[in-house]
């Protein structure tokens, strides 16, 4: 999130939470600003607040990042650079002490801002788990993993990544364990470590997050909880559902009641996996199912739920 609200990196962060943490952020922000703006995908675990991945308090985070020695961080961030320092990480290796102060009283302000909207995520987390935990008992974890809203990319078994890794090539998972962490941050988050010899992690945004950041429009319609919903969340389920006969992009945002941009952007996601095709029919571009697409639905979707979709 901080890396959306002060750097340069946007993740969808929305608007009112953005303006929310930068109207309570201290001075220091300013110290901290230049690494959170950095271009470079490396950052100490410690500091990307990821060394434990079971560790849900952020209370605990701050807690363990307060107990960081400033030299022995120095140390490691000028082993990983040794040469080739940038400029950010050199300032930060000059005075590190400086840096955690200001990086502690930044952190500790933006939580103060969201932790009354991210206690709202509760049940959305609760409901993440439990579509994971279907897709994999169902064996539609590859249908989870062409669909996780981010920029990277899982297609015929391969995950695709945005900036290659930093350290380690891109290899097999070789034994290691595979992650899944979804973020209450913005709508297109995307963190993930694949050097550590312990796991591969992946984050990604948190399916339905929307529905903590406004209630002012109306919910997309949804089925019973069924196992597609699980494994696509509601609105690509219900995308799924309500293309056929075939409708264009406005005419599912209406039978929706949602913008026509959000349902742009999970069509693309949509089509991106493989499971939606765009025909062009003239002035307009229409949404069919795939193959695949049309299999998935008839596997994950009893017959009550087929879509009822009128234009």
């Amino acid at each position: 999130m901080l890396r959306d609200v002060i750097g340069d990196t946007r993740s969808g962060v929305p608007a009112s939470w953005r303006d929310a943490v930068r109207g309570a952020l201290p001075a220091g922000a300013a110290l901290v600003r230049p690494l959170l703006s950095t271009r470079d995908c490396w950052m100490p675990d410690s500091l990307a607040l990821t060394a434990d991945l079971r560790t849900t308090s952020m209370g605990t985070v701050l807690r363990e990042l307060g107990g960081l020695d400033p030299q022995a961080l120095a140390d490691e961030v000028s082993s990983h650079y040794r040469t080739s320092m940038p400029p950010a990480w050199q300032r930060f290796v000059d005075d590190p002490g400086a840096f955690l102060t200001a990086y502690r009283q930044v952190l500790r302000a933006a939580w103060a801002v969201m932790e009354p909207l991210w206690a709202r995520a509760d049940s959305l987390f609760a409901r993440e788990t439990e579509r994971i935990g279907a897709a994999v008992v169902s064996r539609g974890l590859d249908a989870v993993l062409s669909g996780l809203s981010t920029p990277l990319r899982y297609v015929d078994g391969t995950l695709h990544l945005p900036h290659p890794p930093c350290r380690r090539p891109p290899s097999e998972l070789g034994g290691r364990r595979l992650v899944l962490v979804p973020l209450a941050s913005g709508f297109s988050a995307s963190m993930y470590d694949v050097e550590r010899d312990d796991l591969v992690w992946i984050g990604y945004p948190l399916p339905g997050l929307g529905r903590i950041v406004t209630r002012t429009h109306p919910a997309a319609p949804t089925a019973p909880d069924s196992a597609l919903t699980r494994i696509l969340g509601p609105i690509r389920a219900a995308i799924l559902r309500a293309s056929s006969p075939q409708p264009s992009v406005s005419e599912l945002a209406r039978h929706l009641h949602l913008g026509v941009s959000t349902i742009t952007y999970h069509c693309d996601q949509l089509t991106a996996a493989g499971l939606l095709h765009r025909e062009r029919r003239g002035r307009e571009v229409r949404l069919r199912l795939t193959h695949r697409g049309t299999e998935i639905l008839d596997l994950f979707a009893g017959p009550s739920e087929a879509g009822n979709f009128r234009r």
